[in-house]
């Protein structure tokens, strides 16, 4: 069976959200408990040999798991940094002659082009933070279209959307 565009678009953009968990997970991890245990670990394995019985295996493994490849919380902002292809803001509408307000508006982060595509788009509060996120996707000739998140997936995306800045 063929897929249609609209299934094609719809993965993309679970792709992209299942990212965006990763690198927010990365982004919030314990990297001190991380070190902690692995020192902990690490005299375990010296003492005992195997690090299979350490009491403390599982919780390492989710701090890992947790933190992919990164290194520290720096690591892991500069991967959300360097993962959209454009981020924009749009301010709100004014009349001929008056002045333009830099606090609030909407943003967009453009995360991939083409057939499909996928964006983030939200709102941006008086401080020029984002206030709400949604994931939207689309296929070559087909409108954005919104793509469902939970309150658990929407608090994901908007920890993303607070590593840029949005401000003039």
């Amino acid at each position: 069976m063929t897929e249609t565009r609209d299934e094609r678009s719809e993965q993309q953009a679970r792709g992209q959200l299942a990212s965006i968990q990763d690198m927010v997970a990365a982004l919030e991890g314990d990297y001190d408990r991380l070190a902690e245990l692995r020192a902990e670990r690490d005299d375990w394995e010296d003492e005992h040999g195997d690090a299979r019985d350490w009491p403390d295996a599982q919780e390492i493994q989710e701090l890992e798991d947790a933190a992919g490849d990164c290194a520290g919380e720096d690591d892991a902002r500069q991967r959300i940094e360097e993962d959209p292809l454009s981020v924009q803001v749009r301010s709100d509408w004014h009349g001929p002659g008056e002045e333009p307000t830099d606090a609030g508006g909407e943003f967009e982060i453009l995360l991939c082009t083409g057939g499909p595509a996928c964006r983030i788009v939200g709102e941006l509060d008086e401080s020029c933070e984002p206030c709400t996120a949604r994931i939207e996707h689309q296929d070559w000739f087909t409108p954005w279209t919104d793509y469902p998140l939970t309150s658990d997936d929407e608090e994901a995306v908007l920890a993303y959307c607070r590593c840029f800045y949005f401000g003039s």
